[in-house]
């Protein structure tokens, strides 16, 4: 007998006799035996019996008992049940609340009585326990060592450091995650890594199997080599344990969370040299207890430019990409889907096992066809490893075991929240989940114990506010329960609805305009703005309620850039608008409204933008009040300014600041002002666009309506100007300094703040510079930008540029030249860059005063091309082309002309007068920088001295 008042089992022994309730077993003699003697059973019966109490509470598969009892021998299930039923009813099992095996439905048998060693014998003398010891028989000399580690963790090696790092001064950590996680894989690498240090070792504890939570301390004592009574086994369990030094992989606690946290928190007061990591789907929740949250594989950022390289440094595209390559050996991954094997990471969360289950269909779908048909994930993602646990061969599978966990309130909270597509905070919870049968308060309880049970995970907003999100699997799940209820059509249309008063409340909040920045936080909502249009207005739920929030959307969708998406929700909504059944006018002004401003983004706008703003100045004649007008007013202003309708735009201004009185005061600066200011600087009116534009930098700001707001910081957006009118000036080194201060302002603004500073300045000034190189790095980053965001716009910038700094010609009918037609202003732009003469559309344009920044350059251009064929016009328009510039006190194009009149000079005898006026200028403007120009006028004059 041990010290410890265990009575062990020696080597070599015979195999003790096992006792429970009335009857005792004897493995030797293999019978089974009262108080009256032997007891008649068959032998299949009695074998079955011997394989049960081989490990009592531990759960046996009917295969295997199948094959312990029947080896070499096919028997149908129902010969199973037959002999199990013998012997139940030779023990009584169930006559007077006696219990020995109990049933698992589709998984198998355990025996579940309280059992005891009887052995008749001990060195020659019959054994007696000790009064109020229990008898335990080891089943192996040593504790269960850890299986073996068949594939490496991929991107925990950090985690598993500090999970380790916890565990050496801890002596419980729970890892805790939601299902697929990879909670065991990375506690069995943490055990693995630490089992040296314990003299008695590791061992693990896999609890997935129990159906009955009083057998928890029973697998606990067979993986150290106990048999142990499920009933009353802790006092065996801390005899055995009181003394060493161990740790236990208690894996998968979930389900028997309660019996797991009982016996953590006696045996860790009873057992000091005991430690204990624990993974379950949510904390045990007792003293001592370390939690540490499990997250998904890193995955790159949505918008993040990245090489193949790059791409591959991040866990959750790696683990793709080596599970593939192991169902797939010709799977490499390369440009051509790299986004999408992004994308569909992306969907899934980063979470391990949905990955792997993704990535073994990649042989029979490709990764384009997973991406299509991710929506039905639960029907696809089914062909997990055959050793794995049922409840991880398949997405069902993993969400099932946890949804059945649930109670009834946190099931039906759960399948309603289904409907929020981004992050959520607990009175948006409420609102979605309320009805009779649900409290506030009960809601909130289910929300935060969900959250606990990795079901609900955390996010933050930029105002340090706690919020909540699904994951993309277990909304899915969720909204499968959803669909099959019949309360969905009423928590969609509460979902809806709280999304059209969430944006009239974001619509009438105020915001201070000069310190108005984009922050994600923003955008984070366009994922259920797009859900609720699409239940509402395009499945025709609710017309009204959709076209309302497409109506109050504007401000969503221009925070996070989709021009083209809300552009199309406005045309059907519009098309939809008669049958709604609701104020037709009314709900029209806002949609032409939402149309005004978004017609300057998109290149082909010019073409489309006058029918909307006749509309929407007929509405006004009978609606909207004064701020509805000025905000109107704002949207045509803008778009007249990107569509290179500059006398309109200022026209617009110049209503604003009639109706900007009272509290619309302020926008007379920050509108009017500051529209005013590109639009005169665009028109060539150099010295009236500065000192708006300082005046608009200098603005403090107001509180007002989100309405009225700009994507582009004020001082992003006018040192724009600022730095192009420095740089006509000749003021090369101020110009760049300013630009410089655009480029720093825009880094972590909105993209639209970014794609301004780049299209509208930064790469035109590098080209003018002479930099090649850079303005390529510039015009990569636009296009990267622009179509990760698909602005259409822009994206036309960033070719039209590339094929200038190529030396390319635009071809008429090219989809460069389509751009440029529809987009006056990039056909501005470009004529600026090119050394060949402008189309005939930015020469009309020149010609009819509608745009006046580039009328030297374009002037100049014209005149080189009819030089041959009629130098007197050519040399006319020269002058003529000097003189505006002068006007304008643009002398970089002044340089750029009088380069070209003394080129011309050589053909007509006037090289003299030519040279000193190029002498003259120069002098006024050399800084001795290497602006191709400058090189050009030195090297000539030099030549000529």
């Amino acid at each position: 007998m041990s010290s410890s008042g265990v009575v062990e089992a020696r080597p070599g022994a015979a195999p003790a006799a096992i006792a429970f309730g009335p009857f005792r077993y004897d493995p030797t003699l293999r019978e089974i035996s009262d108080d009256r003697g032997p007891v008649r059973v068959g032998s299949r019966a009695l074998q079955l019996l011997a394989v049960l109490l081989e490990q009592p509470g531990r759960l046996y598969s009917r295969d295997e008992l199948v094959a312990r009892v029947w080896p070499h021998t096919v028997v149908e299930e129902t010969s199973l049940r037959v002999h199990i039923s013998a012997l139940r009813k030779v023990l009584g099992d169930g006559v007077d609340g006696s219990r020995y095996i109990a049933n698992v439905p589709g998984r198998g048998y355990a025996f579940v009585g309280e059992t005891r060693s009887s052995p008749d014998h001990v060195g020659g003398q019959r054994a007696v326990p000790p009064s109020g010891t229990e008898w335990a028989t080891t089943v192996s000399p040593a504790a269960q060592p850890l299986p073996p580690r068949l594939t490496r963790p991929i991107g925990r090696e950090q985690t598993i450091v500090q999970i380790a790092e916890l565990l050496a001064r801890e002596r419980l950590v729970s890892v805790v995650g939601a299902g697929g996680m990879g909670k065991t894989t990375v506690a069995l690498a943490v055990a693995e890594g630490l089992s040296r240090r314990f003299a008695d070792g590791a061992c693990l504890v896999e609890l997935s199997h129990l159906s009955d939570p009083a057998l928890v301390a029973a697998e606990l004592g067979q993986a150290q080599g106990l048999i142990v009574s499920p009933g009353d086994s802790l006092a065996v369990l801390e005899a055995s344990l009181r003394g060493k030094q161990m740790l236990f992989v208690l894996d998968n606690c979930e389900h028997v969370i309660d019996a797991a946290a009982t016996l953590v928190n006696r045996l860790m007061r009873t057992c000091p040299g005991v430690h204990f990591l624990a993974t379950s789907r949510e904390p045990l929740e007792i003293e001592a207890e370390w939690v540490f949250k499990l997250p998904p594989l890193a995955l790159p950022a949505a918008d993040e430019p990245l090489d193949l390289q790059d791409l591959l440094a991040y866990p959750a595209i790696q683990l793709f990409v080596e599970r593939a390559q192991a169902n797939c050996d010709s799977f490499e991954l390369t440009d051509m889907h790299a986004a999408a094997v992004r994308q569909l990471c992306g969907f899934l969360d980063g979470i391990p096992l949905a990955i792997e289950l993704a990535a073994a269909r990649v042989d029979s779908l490709g990764v384009q066809g997973l991406l299509r048909r991710l929506e039905n994930a639960f029907e696809l993602l089914t062909r997990g490893r055959r050793t794995a646990l049922s409840r991880h061969r398949t997405l069902q599978a993993v969400m099932d075991w946890s949804y059945d966990l649930l109670s009834d309130s946190e099931r039906l909270v759960l399948q309603r929240l289904s409907v929020f597509r981004g992050a959520f905070d607990l009175d948006g919870a409420v609102a979605i989940a309320a009805s009779a049968e649900l409290s506030r308060q009960r809601i909130i309880e289910d929300v935060l114990s969900l959250s606990a049970k990795s079901l609900i995970m955390h996010d933050s907003a930029d105002d340090a506010r706690l919020l909540h999100r699904l994951l993309f699997i277990t909304r899915l799940y969720a909204e499968k329960r959803l669909a099959a209820s019949d309360d969905a059509p009423a928590v969609h249309r509460r979902h809806a609805t709280f999304i059209v008063e969430g944006l009239q409340r974001a619509r009438e909040a105020g915001a201070s305009m000069s310190q108005y920045h984009w922050s994600p936080a923003l955008g984070s909502s366009i994922a259920d703005v797009r859900a609720a249009i699409e239940w509402a207005l395009i499945e025709e739920r609710d017309l009204g309620l959709g076209i309302q929030l497409t109506a109050f959307a504007k401000r969503t969708y221009c925070d996070v850039g989709m021009v083209e998406e809300y552009l199309r929700y406005i045309e059907i909504a519009l098309t939809k608008l008669p049958r709604a059944g609701v104020d037709r006018e009314a709900l029209e002004l806002p949609l032409r409204v939402a149309a005004a401003f978004m017609m300057g983004y998109v290149p082909e706008g010019s073409w489309h933008y006058p029918a909307v703003f006749s509309r929407v100045r007929q509405l006004l004649g009978t609606l909207g009040s004064d701020d509805e007008r000025i905000e109107a007013l704002f949207g045509m202003s803008t778009t007249s300014y990107g569509q290179g309708d500059y006398r309109l735009s200022l026209a617009c201004c110049q209503e604003i600041r009639q109706l900007a009185t009272g509290r619309f005061e302020p926008l007379s600066i920050a509108i009017s002002d500051r529209i005013s200011a590109l639009c005169l600087h665009s028109l060539g009116d150099h010295d009236a666009a500065e000192p708006l534009a300082w005046r608009v930098i200098a603005f403090n700001g107001a509180r007002v309506g989100r309405q009225f707001l700009s994507e582009v910081p004020f001082g992003v957006s006018m040192r724009v100007q600022l730095a192009r009118i420095q740089w006509l000036r000749g003021d090369f080194g101020p110009a760049w300094g300013t630009l410089a201060e655009a480029l720093d302002g825009s880094a972590n603004a909105h993209v639209f703040a970014r794609c301004q500073v780049l299209g509208m300045a930064a790469v035109p000034m590098a080209i003018w510079r002479g930099d090649a190189a850079l303005a390529d790095q510039w015009i990569q980053e636009l296009r990267g930008l622009s179509e990760r965001k698909g602005l259409a716009y822009w994206l036309a910038y960033a070719q039209a540029f590339s094929r200038a700094l190529a030396g390319d010609a635009i071809l008429p009918g090219s989809a460069v030249d389509a751009a440029m037609a529809g987009c006056p202003p990039l056909g501005d732009m470009v004529a600026t860059i090119r050394a060949s003469r402008p189309p005939a559309a930015t020469q009309a344009r020149v010609d009819q005063g509608a745009v006046g920044w580039c009328a030297p350059e374009v002037m100049r251009l014209v005149a080189l091309d009819e030089h041959r064929d009629a130098p007197g016009s050519a040399a006319a328009r020269l002058q003529q082309a000097l003189q505006l510039a002068g006007k304008q006190r643009a002398k970089f194009w002044m340089l750029r002309i009088a380069l070209s009149m003394a080129a011309m000079a050589t053909d007509n005898g006037a090289v003299p007068g030519a040279l000193a006026a190029l002498r003259s200028l120069l002098s006024s403007i050399d800084d001795g920088s290497a602006v191709p120009e400058l090189v050009a006028a030195r090297t000539l004059l030099k030549s000529v001295t």
